[in-house]
């Protein structure tokens, strides 16, 4: 078992319900997304009755507790013992050369899940892993990338589709927590039954964004669809106990963000001028990716499918100035005068959407 991508987990799944399990598998990418790759492999060996523990290396008190204790314990009667290993990078030398030696001796007994950021391929236990073990490298850093692999992968096996803008605002509604990912997708199959194609409206339909996403939907379809929706979205947002200045709040972060693009892509009007999303998208990469641009921090942070949406519809508006003294005016509304937050949004809606269609006309 030396390298397997990401994809082929399913492979060694496959491998551990055979019992062909590995003693060492190394999960080499960002935390969340390894943890959660891992779990897949050893929730197979919990129906054989394994006993896990954990250790993240990155927590002082645990690592020190780690590092006392000898590089495995066997466990009574024979059954297999797992060891899930955060910060695995965080292994002294000393402590890879006891765990080796201790796998040498009774590798049978034992499986170690070493999960690092960046682990260095001259180390003892890479090498192990190399020969005796298996290695999934997560080989780029953005974890959007990650997510569509897996998205791909996942629609595939399913035998279903959906093209490069509905992937993009899948990912950008579910965020990048991994476990919440796969229930919206499972959700999403589920729903299209035995349709191929998954499109947008199935998306907008069946996935519950969390709570910053369904904010920024909110704002999404304020711009789609007039006034009467969104103020609809805030009424239910204020149903769920969500606080009116926290709505307001995202609101002006959103306007916010959406004034910064406008006078960032000032300087790069072909990507200003872009139609598509995915010559955008491309675009917008390499800028990131070079080290000659600079790019504000709450634009480089952002999803590029919400920053193309947010593109085309900063293009009706001409004065922001307007709209954040009708912010201003909101939130004296609801802080100071204690006005019903319903009506204050209502009429923070209509007066920019009337404000836009002036300038429209």
């Amino acid at each position: 078992m030396p390298i397997f991508t990401p994809i082929q987990v399913i492979k060694l799944i496959d491998l551990a319900k055979k019992n062909r399990i590995a003693p060492v598998y190394l999960l080499i990418g960002p935390e969340n997304i390894c943890k959660e790759k891992a779990k897949e492999i050893y929730e197979v060996l919990r129906e054989k009755n394994l006993l896990l523990e954990v250790y993240n290396l990155k927590d002082k008190e645990e690592r020190q507790i780690f590092l006392e204790t000898r590089g495995y314990q066997e466990s009574l009667f024979g059954i297999r013992k797992v060891y899930l290993i955060l910060g695995a990078e965080n292994i002294t030398s000393e402590k890879e050369k006891e765990i080796i030696k201790n796998l040498n001796e009774r590798k049978e007994l034992f499986s170690w899940f070493l999960i690092s950021e960046n682990f260095n391929e001259n180390r003892p236990l890479y090498q192990y892993a190399f020969e005796n073990g298996a290695i999934i490298p997560f080989s780029t850093k953005r974890e959007e990338d990650l997510l569509e692999s897996e998205l791909i992968m996942t629609l595939k096996k399913y035998g279903k589709s959906m093209d490069k803008s509905t992937a993009s605002l899948f990912i950008s509604l579910v965020g990048k927590d991994y476990h919440y990912f796969k229930n919206e997708l499972e959700k999403l199959i589920f729903y299209t039954e035995d349709r191929s194609i998954i499109t947008e409206e199935d998306v907008w339909e069946i996935v519950s964004p969390s709570e910053e996403d369904a904010l920024f939907y909110l704002a999404d379809k304020f711009f789609h669809y007039g006034p009467e929706r969104a103020y609809k979205i805030v009424l239910n947002l204020l149903d769920r106990k969500i606080e009116p200045p926290k709505i307001l709040g995202h609101l002006y972060k959103f306007f916010k963000k959406m004034q910064i693009l406008k006078e960032f892509l000032e300087k790069y009007p072909e990507l200003a001028s872009e139609k598509r999303y995915p010559n955008f998208n491309k675009k917008f990469q390499e800028l990131k990716d070079s080290p000659l641009e600079e790019i504000p921090k709450i634009i480089a942070e952002s999803h590029p499918y919400a920053l193309f949406n947010i593109k085309i519809h900063s293009e009706k508006i001409k004065d922001f100035n307007f709209i954040f003294e009708e912010f201003f005016k909101a939130d004296l509304a609801i802080k100071r005068d204690f006005k019903n937050p319903g009506k204050v949004f209502n009429e923070l809606f209509l007066n920019i959407w009337y404000k836009m269609e002036k300038e429209k006309n």
